[in-house]
């Protein structure tokens, strides 16, 4: 500490002689005056009146104090010896002569001391604290006005008094300071996000203080060079500028300080810079050289490098891929996406991209792909040849196919189907292959229908969908035969005729032909508008009205060129039921009779087959069943509907609308219970009975037809009137005797039956009419086909066509039968549409018999 020497040079702290003398006044005094109080205030009266009117040295301390702070003012009350001590301690302020704090020690012990205090100056807070080396004066809550020189007085009882001078600084802090970006907007914690390669600017704006505060920038708490310059107002302004932010910039703090006082901390505020940063890199981990349909795989990509958190995308081009599902995963830095999915021939040959992409960012992103290599079975697409008109193909026209084929790998068959055919190479008919071509010369309506094509690979084989082919065609009959239909005069009949035809919309015309007339029936007696069906109401008045209807159809494409016929006669009951035969077969769940009939004629209608069994005791009817077949007359019977009874007959006979026709009749049925037995021994009594019965059988039969031939001889001889049997009736026909005393085995349960029936010749006129087959019977199925009678089949030679015709006519006349009058003449096709009459004759003379004799 140094001393001021108030003439202008400096020296040691001591006092002045013209101290000292008052000093030595003031000892005499205090012995004088009784109040110490009083002489007090004639020391401080006679100092004041002489400070600063001397050279002596005062000691000066510089001392500072934050505004609202404590500010500490020295004072040494250290006397000069051990022996000496303060007697009171006078402050002073500026030139003030009176004092604003005093401490008073005279009299009393130095912890009693007496402090006051100028309640105008300081008031309560001041306070003198001499546990301090120095002691020093505690002012508190500091205020501006508090700033000046403040004197120390010391005064000791020995020693000389002591001064001290101490010049207090209110040093006023900055109150604000904010930080502005580049755009003049105010940063409170982040400033950004920045992207790289962008000049950055920060500016530092400091409000107040006394004396001018010093702005500085300190990143990541280094110091660095900045640009500070101060406005009006007590405003300092700091600017920092980064030209261009690289990575490593993200996330740097910067820290704006602002001080002008050790006393108190500096003002600062820190921001954080935030970056926005490019992935790095991007990279698809796995990428399969060979996926398969109907698997599935996990393909994971990574990236790194991105701020904020990178988005993963997988593209397929430029579009989202929809066929997955994706995972995400990672941390941070590195992020992770995991695509699975099963891969579908669609797939095949796309570029599959895994995008890494910071969000914030605008085209901020990378990508990594690789082509996908899908093997799957072919793909087949059918199509009509692109230079036809589907709608417009008719028969004769050529059509063609192109089956369009996407496989991995190449495919390596083609095969082609017409409904659920296999077509093959075939010049001759039209059909010709070539590469993925199929071509069809001259179709016909048979073409029509379905087509596909079929590829195969090692992958598979696929077959397309099915295209289907239309083929426009004028109408022809559905019915390829022939139809005969019964009708009595008067009765109203309704003849269907019907046509397949494209298109369907058929204009019909309808002929009626008959003795040689050929003429077309009204159109108001048909209907005519009905696609491809119409129905003529036709009714015979008269024998000229039996004949042939024919009907011709007519659509777009042109006129049918066979008409279909419809072959009118007159309608009588049916036929009886010929040659029934029977037979055992097993069921699932038991043993069944089969009877099986041939059909006789249907009378010109449609005909039903019943069947009858009664018990031959009693007479009652134990099943009546109809035939299983609607063409065939099969019956099926349970045995168990049969017993217990054991001896029945079997009637059949078929019904139209016309009525039931003669019955046919299988007598002597029985079913005989044969115990099953475990012993070993067989019994040949039964067989050799059944040996000696069927031969007894057959030379019955034998005598049987030696004795008809004989008779039938005889009648030939014998010339008898002409007698004609009643319309329509047949010559009698003895029904087959071969499976005459037949026996069928039948189990049954516990037991076993011996079946044995008999077809016995009936003389009775009625139970034996059979008559010759007129209309084709239908095929039953491709294994049993029924022979067709020649009749409906023309051309035909006439001796077959003919016979029965002429045989009656010729009995007529010579009482005799020809047994084949044509058989020495040459014959020719008879049309059967120029001669209606003549086929009338003949229908109505196979109905009718020939003279008796020849029966």
């Amino acid at each position: 500490m140094q001393a001021v020497d108030l003439n202008g040079t400096n020296s040691p702290l001591r006092p002045s002689p013209f101290g000292m003398a008052i000093g030595a006044l003031a000892g005499v005094a205090i012995k004088l005056v009784i109040s110490g109080y009083i002489l007090a205030v004639v020391v401080y009266v006679n100092a004041t009146g002489n400070w600063g009117k001397d050279d002596d040295l005062v000691a000066t301390f510089e001392v500072s104090a934050v505004l609202g702070s404590t500010a500490s003012l020295p004072c040494d009350i250290k006397p000069s010896t051990r022996e000496d001590r303060v007697y009171m301690v006078l402050w002073f302020r500026d030139d003030a002569v009176k004092p604003i704090y005093s401490f008073d020690v005279r009299g009393r012990a130095f912890n009693e001391a007496l402090n006051w205090s100028n309640s105008t100056v300081v008031g309560p807070r001041a306070y003198f604290m001499t546990v301090t080396k120095p002691a020093t004066l505690s002012l508190k809550a500091v205020q501006l006005d508090d700033e000046g020189i403040y004197r120390c007085r010391v005064d000791f009882k020995n020693s000389p008094t002591k001064n001290y001078q101490v010049n207090l600084t209110v040093i006023v802090p900055p109150h604000q300071l904010l930080i502005y970006n580049s755009s003049g907007a105010v940063v409170e914690n982040t400033v950004g996000p920045s992207q790289v390669g962008v000049e950055f600017k920060l500016s530092c704006e400091v409000r107040g203080g006394k004396p001018t505060p010093v702005v500085s920038w300190l990143v990541n708490e280094k110091e660095v060079d900045s640009i500070s310059e101060e406005t009006e107002g007590n405003i300092v302004v700091s600017k920092l500028r980064i030209p261009q932010l690289r990575r490593e910039h993200r996330n740097t703090t910067y820290k704006c300080r602002a001080s002008n006082t050790n006393l108190i901390p500096p003002l600062e505020k820190t921001v954080l810079l935030e970056v926005l940063l490019k992935p790095l890199s991007v990279k698809i981990l796995s990428k399969p050289a060979i996926l398969e349909t109907n698997k599935n795989y996990s393909i994971a990509c990574e990236t790194t490098g991105s701020h904020p958190r990178a988005r993963i995308t997988w593209l397929e081009g430029d579009n989202v891929y929809q066929n997955g599902k994706v995972l995400d995963g990672g941390n941070i830095s590195v992020v992770q996406s995991t695509l699975e999915f099963s891969p579908v021939p669609d797939d095949h040959g796309k570029i599959l991209k895994c995008r890494g992409e910071n969000p914030a960012l605008t085209d901020a992103y990378l990508e990594d792909f690789f082509q996908l290599n899908v093997a799957f079975p072919p793909k087949v697409q059918l199509h009509l040849g692109n230079t036809l008109n589907a709608e417009k193909i008719k028969e004769g026209d050529d059509v063609y196919f192109e089956c369009k084929i996407w496989a991995n790998p190449q495919h390596h068959k083609i095969t082609w189907r017409h409904n659920d055919g296999e077509l093959t190479q075939n010049n001759s008919a039209g059909i010709i292959m070539s590469t993925q071509s199929l071509v069809l010369q001259k179709i016909g309506r048979d073409n029509a229908g379905n087509y596909t094509c079929r590829a195969s690979n090692v992958r598979g084989e696929t077959t397309s969908p099915a295209v289907t082919l239309r083929v426009q065609f004028a109408p022809v009959c559905k019915a390829k035969e022939i139809s005969v239909i019964g009708a009595s005069l008067e009765e109203s009949v309704k003849v269907r005729c019907e046509v397949d035809a494209d298109p369907n919309e058929v204009e019909f015309v309808w002929e009626f032909n008959n003795s040689g007339e050929n003429f077309e029936v009204a159109p108001a007696k048909f209907d005519g508008n009905n696609g491809t069906m119409s129905e003529l109401v036709y009714t015979p008045v008269s024998e000229r009205d039996y004949g042939a209807l024919t009907c011709w159809g007519r659509n777009m494409i042109g006129k049918q060129e066979a008409p279909c016929i419809y072959q009118i006669i007159p309608a009588v009951k049916p036929n009886p039921l010929n040659n029934c035969t029977i037979k055992a077969s097993l069921n699932q769940s038991s043993e069944i009779l089969e009877v099986e009939c041939v059909p006789g004629y249907d009378g010109g209608l449609r005909q039903e087959f019943r069947l009858e069994a009664y018990e031959v005791v009693t007479g009652n009817l134990r099943v009546n069943a109809s035939s299983i077949s609607a063409d065939v007359p099969l019956f099926r019977i349970a045995v168990a509907d049969l017993l217990p009874a054991t001896h029945f007959y079997l009637v059949t006979y078929a019904v139209n609308a016309k009525g039931k026709s003669e019955v046919s009749l299988l007598e002597d049925i029985m079913l005989r219970d044969s115990e099953k037995h475990t012993d070993s021994g067989i019994s040949m009594v039964p067989l050799i009975l059944l040996l000696i019965g069927c031969l007894m059988a057959f030379v019955v039969t034998v005598v049987s037809v030696l004795l008809m031939m004989y008779r039938r001889r005889s009648a030939m001889s014998i010339t008898s009137p002409v007698l004609i049997e009643p319309y329509m009736k047949q010559p009698i026909i003895t029904p087959p005797d071969s499976r005459n005393n037949s026996m069928l085995d039948v189990t049954h349960g516990d037991h076993t039956y011996f079946v044995e029936y008999t077809l016995k010749q009936v003389t009775d006129y009625a139970l034996n009419n059979q008559p010759d087959i007129i209309q084709s019977p239908q095929v039953v199925s491709d294994q049993e086909k029924i022979k067709r009678e020649p009749q409906l089949f023309l051309p035909v030679r006439p001796d077959t066509l003919f016979a029965s015709y002429d045989i009656h006519k010729q009995g007529l006349q010579t009482n005799r039968c020809s047994l084949n009058p044509f058989s020495a003449k040459s014959w020719e096709p008879i049309s059967f549409k120029t001669d209606r009459t003549l086929m009338k004759e003949i229908i109505i003379a196979n109905s009718i018999p020939g003279p008796e004799s020849c029966v």
